[in-house]
């Protein structure tokens, strides 16, 4: 509630600053989302074919509506946030026995997963200021009102029987508003925190240009009597289903509680640079630190008229192509490994109008 407070605050010191005909409004949608081991939409649902292995799927939404003027900008907020850390012998282990194909017997499988989600919606005030001539400098905080999370570990291992048959035991360690491994019905708690993020924007001279941001460079949301458990599962329990495959309701023993938990979410980094080469034409260079993912991209920008332009990159570590066309205040972006919408497992999608921190 002090965080609010302050938000309020300088709220009022905002619109105290400068007449309302200053100020206009603004919207940003971003999405971004990939799998490495299966396409997303297969992530999401039954891990349908083709397999490709890999060890992490992530995805980062936001939508936020606002105003923005004399420096200055107030929004409201929604956001979106998944990050799963996996072996890739988990990985092959789950898409085996979920599509029904046959195991190799006498094959041990390790098993590991870290999983961060939380969704929640908010606040933000942020302002930009010029230091000197080349370089401004922005901050925003938030105030987050937390709605749902997952925080947390599961390790062990698995052994193959047969063509069809496994056994296992784990460990896991988590808390969480909805119970995803056991099925506990618990009461889902109520969070509350913040984030701070910064841009800079630098311009040395006419021909290169650079923009740094850095989102959640502070960020924690304090959930109120979270459900929380820590356990260990094995596959004492068997059932079979016609085709004579496993299925199992995991014998658990440990205990499950409730406590205050504090989440930190993770920085996420976004850097790109311009260079202007020719009179209607830049080089593009742009990286993203996503926490558990790293990308990296390049192409060029071609001037289509006085206020408009437009832009090609290819995501080097994902294989993607993105398009950007800028036009006065509007921005759009949409990228993808696969035109696909069923096989692409990276995708990128964002829309915005006026300039927003």
């Amino acid at each position: 509630m002090r965080f609010l407070f302050l938000l309020g605050i300088l709220a009022l010191c905002t619109a105290t600053s400068a007449s309302a005909n200053e100020y206009q409004p603004y919207t940003t949608l971003q999405s971004i989302s990939y799998s490495k081991p299966i396409a997303i939409a297969s992530m999401l649902g039954e891990w349908n074919p083709p397999f490709k292995g890999g060890d992490k799927a992530l995805t980062y939404n936001k939508a936020e509506i606002g105003v923005i003027g004399n420096g200055w900008q107030l929004g409201i907020f929604k956001r979106y946030d998944y990050s799963l850390e996996f072996s890739r012998q988990t990985a092959e282990l789950y898409y085996l026995t979920e599509n029904h194909l046959p195991l190799e017997a006498g094959k041990e499988y390790p098993l590991r997963i870290e999983a961060r989600h939380q969704l929640s919606r908010g606040l933000r005030l942020g302002f930009q200021r010029k230091l000197v001539p080349a370089l401004k400098v922005g901050l925003a905080a938030s105030y987050l009102q937390g709605q749902a999370f997952i925080d947390g570990n599961l390790k062990g291992s698995a052994q193959v029987t047969t063509e069809k048959d496994y056994d296992f035991q784990f460990d896991t360690e988590y808390a969480y508003s909805r119970d995803v491994l056991f099925g506990r019905h618990a009461n889902a708690p109520r969070g509350s925190g913040y984030s701070l993020d910064i841009k800079l924007d630098w311009q040395p001279n006419a021909r290169f240009a650079g923009q740094l941001a850095i989102v959640d460079l502070m960020a924690k949301i304090y959930w109120q009597d979270a459900p929380y458990t820590i356990a260990t599962a094995s596959s004492a329990t068997k059932t079979y289903d016609e085709n004579g495959y496993v299925r199992y309701k995991p014998a658990i023993s440990g205990f499950e509680s409730n406590k205050n938990f504090v989440q930190t979410l993770p920085r996420k980094i976004f850097l790109s640079t311009q260079y202007h080469w020719t009179r209607d034409t830049d080089l593009l260079a742009e990286a993203q630190d996503l926490d558990i993912q790293r990308f990296l991209s390049i192409g060029a920008g071609w001037r289509q008229s006085q206020n408009s332009r437009l832009q090609g990159l290819y995501n080097i570590t994902a294989k993607a192509l993105t398009l950007r066309y800028l036009r006065g205040r509007l921005r759009l972006e949409v990228g993808a490994d696969h035109w696909d919408a069923d096989r692409a497992r990276y995708f990128v999608f964002q829309l915005g109008y006026n300039h927003a921190l």
